[in-house]
């Protein structure tokens, strides 16, 4: 029938860019972004570096911060970004590493049928010890300078509405309704749609 070769398209389209599951409990049709599809993309990026001056306590230098081996850990109901940060100062001469965290948020718009996956504030120090004393520099939010967002199709069928021929020669519509429901698991995002069909009377 054409509306079930309609459905059949759209989850073959599907699985074209992401992976496609089922699940009797909680939606219908569900797609799967595991944690590895984005740390693969974060790691293409490679290494962030900047350098940037600052006066502090009359001491007039430069700190040059590199990001290395960024990541998103996906754990029940939850994401975050972690990442390793080297930190050299000119003067005086110090480097250390200190690791960087950040919330991630995961939002499905689902008018646009879109998974948004964005990576928040993610901060680090910057400071030295100078006669026993420490000096901070200033507090470094990363996100500023290296912006992360994924985006991914959402699982909605692409038609809302279709028409079935009955044997009698007339025409039936059939509504396509969905209901989103989006899950943070242990190393993946799973976002999927119930769907309903109702008869058009």
């Amino acid at each position: 029938m054409k509306s079930l070769k309609i459905i059949l398209l759209s989850i073959f389209i599907l699985t074209l860019i992401s992976v496609f599951s089922f699940s009797q409990n909680e939606a219908d049709a569900s797609i799967v972004i595991s944690q590895e599809t984005l740390n693969k993309f974060l790691s293409a990026i490679g290494e962030i570096k900047r350098t940037e001056s600052f006066n502090v306590s009359g001491i007039k230098s430069e700190y040059t911060w590199i990001v290395k081996n960024p990541r998103i850990i996906l754990d029940d109901n939850k994401a975050r970004f972690e990442a390793d940060v080297s930190v050299s100062i000119k003067f005086p001469s110090v480097s250390y590493t200190t690791p960087a965290y950040g919330e991630v948020s995961v939002k499905y718009l689902l008018n646009e049928n879109r998974i948004y996956i964005k990576v928040e504030k993610v901060a680090f120090e910057v400071a030295f010890s100078i006669l026993g004393k420490k000096v901070k520099v200033g507090e470094v939010d990363i996100t500023r300078i290296y912006q992360i967002a994924f985006s991914f199709p959402g699982p909605k069928p692409f038609e809302s509405m279709v028409s079935v021929s009955m044997p009698d020669g007339s025409i039936k519509m059939i509504k396509i309704e969905t209901i989103p429901v989006l899950m943070i698991e242990k190393g993946k995002i799973v976002v999927g749609s119930q769907i309903n069909y109702l008869p058009v009377k």
